[in-house]
Order: C-alpha cells, then structure tokens, then sequence
C-alpha cells in the first residue's frame, strides 16, 4: 500500500504530467452561446421580460446575429433539449429546410434551426439532461440552520440580477446576447457555491442539489463531446446560467478548445 502511494505522489509530481493524453488530432472548437429564453422562460429562477421575438424589427435583429454566428462556421449546433426530443425536433426542422413551417418563437428554432439551415447542415443535436431544483428547500434549511450569510448572499444576488436584466431588456438582440456571455455570467456561478453551504451536515440539501447541477452540466458536456470528431467547430445554445461550467469542463478536457462568442457577437 506505501509503494502504491509512494508511486502514485511521484507521478503527481512528475514536471511532464500530460504528455500520456496529448494527440496530433485536429482539436474540437467549442463555441457556448449562452442566451437568454426568447419566450421569457418562466422556470428559471429569474426570467427576463421579453417582447414579441417573431415582430419584423426582432426578426432582423436574429438575423443579424446568425450572419456573425455562421462566420464561427461551426459544424454542429447543440441545443437545450433533452435527446428523447431529438427526433422529433429535427423532424421540424426538415419541415422547415421544405418551406412547409414556420419557426416558433424559441431560441432552439430562432438560433439554432436558422443557423443550422445557413450552414446546410442536416440535423441538429439535442444534448440536454432533465433536471430540477429546490431553492424553496435550501432556504428553509439555511434559515432552519440561522445561516445568515448564506441568505444574505442569496439576498444580494437576487436584488442584482433584475436590475443588470432592465439593462439589458432595451438592446437588440445581439446585444442582449452579448450581455448573456459577458462576465458575470461566470461571476454569478458563485451562487451555486452559496447555495451549496445550506442546510447542515446530517441533512446537507444544498451538496445534494448542488450535485444534481453539477451532474446535469458534465452530462451535458459529456453528450455534446460524444458526437464531436477532431476538427469540429461545436456551439452550443444554452441557458447563459450553464456557461460557466459547460465552458469550464470543455477547457479541462483533452482535445477542446474554447471560443469566446463575443469575439464573433460584435456590434
């Protein structure tokens, strides 16, 4: 057991620690698009006021952002959907390649099937993991527990985060997207961690439910990066909340390269 542990420290501390993974491959470009919901979502914890998306002037506005998106050229379009939705989205997709639909109002369509059609591209891919959360939960356990601070924290971020929204409410769409992936979209990941203290050590809620996120983001990761070959150019449309992580695990994993959207969501 020593010499296992021993063994195991030397190689720990070797300098040359990722020369066993590293591949001539071509590496697989990842592009995170993280949007806000065209509908108004109505599930996350905040939701953003929209108006009509399908009104003419909106409508030139997403087109505006396809022409920069399809300048990323990207060889996949990933969505958030669930892959027992797959087929039958992409059903509608072809539907709509034949002239014999319109597109809803959802970024799934609005972004990802009118960017996947400027591309040629026959299908799209649907990457997502089913998941819920219990905020309701977790505050009765911090409060239950006197954790002050952690509903303190809870407090600031909620009181910021309409406000950082109206700003945004008034841009084009391209800038309400450059908006969705600008920092704080990786500073407000912080939450999660606060929300991840609540509650105590013989009923640890906020580990549990923290988990069942950070399980949702690698699973995602994980289906997006099945599909990918050497020499993709992935993007994946998602909910700006998941940013942070999908970009993060995409940056550790052998093969991935990441690509900011604002080098290519230029005003």
């Amino acid at each position: 057991m020593l010499a296992t542990l021993s063994l195991a420290l030397s190689l720990l501390s070797s300098p040359v620690q990722t020369e066993w993974i590293e591949t001539d491959a071509a590496p697989i470009e990842v592009m995170v698009l993280g949007s806000y919901h065209f509908t108004g979502g109505g599930q996350d914890l905040h939701n953003p006021e929209v108006d009509d998306h399908l009104a003419p002037e909106r409508q030139a506005e997403i087109v505006e952002v396809i022409d920069a998106l399809a300048q990323f050229a990207p060889t996949k379009v990933m969505v958030e959907l669930t892959p027992e939705y797959e087929d039958a989205f992409n059903a509608a997709y072809q539907t709509y390649l034949a002239g014999e639909r319109a597109l809803t109002v959802n970024e799934r369509q609005q972004l990802g099937m009118r960017l996947a059609a400027r591309l040629g591209h026959e299908r799209l891919y649907a990457i997502d993991q089913a998941s819920d959360m219990d905020f309701e939960g977790m505050m009765t356990a911090a409060a239950e527990a006197g954790q002050e601070r952690l509903l303190g924290e809870f407090g600031n971020f909620n009181a910021a985060v309409p406000v950082l929204m109206a700003d945004m409410e008034s841009g084009t769409v391209m800038e309400r997207l450059r908006g969705s992936n600008a920092q704080f979209a990786h500073d407000a990941h912080g939450l999660y961690l606060t929300l991840a203290q609540m509650g105590t050590t013989e009923a640890p809620i906020g580990v549990q439910e923290m988990g069942e996120w950070w399980t949702r983001n690698l699973a995602i990761f994980a289906n997006a990066a099945r599909h990918a070959e050497p020499g993709d150019r992935l993007v994946l449309i998602y909910g700006a909340g998941h940013k942070h992580l999908l970009e993060q695990f995409f940056e550790d994993a052998p093969g991935f390269r990441v690509v900011d959207p604002l080098d290519t969501l230029t005003q």
